[in-house]
């Protein structure tokens, strides 16, 4: 019997072209995963720098505008404010000790080290070896008896302007006039501020107490800049404890100083050597470093060998979490200090 032949489109592949075939597509499924896997790092990559620029920012301003603050305490300087009889105490198991305790306005800046994880009485989870920073400063929104602006404005002696409602019970205030000062809280009998009174002609301004630390609840917990600061809680001023920002895992500061008394900053020192040297009345300006790593999943990719400089200290960490870091540096100008300074108050 005679075989016919099949027409060439009908024919199928040889063994050669299956192989030709195959091999192609080996090849093109290698392009197309290369591709992918290329495209995955980089958005990890992406991902991890947004959130260490986007935290570093915030963290940064932070305490940045707090520095801003500090120092300032209304209209009189804070040797002249004193506490008010009836101001509640915060209770000894919640308030920092000696010169960190909250209500103790004349001590508006300093800063300590960390040795172990407690510190100032306070702070009990504390990262060991990053520094702590005390700020403390009334704000820039005060109340009045009446309207400043208007000479006819009826007074009363009660605060009542710009908030008819007078102030908040939840809030500790320092009310001045331009002699001296009384710290209160806002659920207590204010001052009287007719002639003859407490504080004549006074002005409230809500006060803020902050100390800015790197917290590690646990060995296992992502660090974080945190503060503690004060609230109203169970009908009380209470000191609190306030996460910022996660992926904090250091800060460093310099303080700078002016020691011969000229008005300008000629040494920088870390806290314990401002401590040594008395000089925390000297401080015009602050530089903080903080060291931030990313909150994201980590990158198995990424081997991170750097050695990262804050100020005097180079950090070196582990090599082995595969996360990206990035450190934030900032000058901040103590605008307030260097008022008391050259005013020489």
């Amino acid at each position: 019997m005679m075989r016919r032949s099949l027409p060439r489109g009908q024919q199928g592949f040889t063994l050669i072209e299956l192989m030709i075939g195959m091999l192609l597509g080996v090849m093109l499924m290698a392009g197309a995963s290369s591709i992918y896997l290329a495209t995955k790092q980089s958005y990890v990559e992406v991902e991890q720098v947004a959130n260490l620029s986007e935290n570093g920012r915030f963290a940064s301003q932070l305490i940045n505008t707090s520095l801003r603050h500090v120092g300032f305490t209304g209209r009189v300087k804070a040797g002249a404010i004193e506490a008010d009889s009836d101001l509640t105490a915060i209770p000894l198991a919640q308030d920092c000790t000696g010169r960190a305790q909250a209500y103790d306005i004349n001590n508006y800046l300093f800063a300590v080290s960390t040795v172990g994880t407690s510190i100032l009485g306070c702070i009990d989870d504390a990262v060991a070896g990053t520094d702590v920073l005390v700020v403390k400063y009334v704000v820039p929104s005060p109340s009045y008896d009446g309207d400043p602006n208007d000479p006819n404005a009826p007074l009363d002696g009660i605060i009542s302007f710009p908030d008819p409602g007078g102030l908040s019970g939840e809030e500790t205030y320092v009310i001045t006039n331009n002699l001296l000062g009384t710290i209160f809280d806002g659920a207590d009998t204010a001052p009287t501020l007719l002639t003859g009174g407490d504080i004549p002609g006074g002005v409230a301004w809500p006060y803020r107490f902050e100390v800015f630390y790197i917290r590690q609840a646990s060995a296992n917990a992502t660090p974080q800049l945190s503060r503690k600061t004060l609230r109203w809680s169970a009908g009380a001023m209470t000191i609190a404890t306030e996460d910022l920002v996660a992926g904090v895992e250091d800060m460093r500061l310099q303080f700078g100083r002016d020691t011969t008394g000229n008005g300008e900053v000629d040494t920088y020192s870390a806290p314990a050597a401002t401590e040594l040297a008395n000089g925390w009345a000297q401080v015009h300006s602050v530089e903080a470093y903080m060291l931030i790593r990313s909150t994201n999943r980590p990158d198995p990719q990424y081997l991170d060998t750097k050695t990262y400089n804050l100020g005097a200290a180079n950090i070196i960490p582990p090599k082995n979490d595969n996360r990206r870091r990035l450190v934030v540096h900032s000058n901040i100008s103590l605008r307030n200090p260097k008022l008391i300074i050259r005013g020489g108050a």
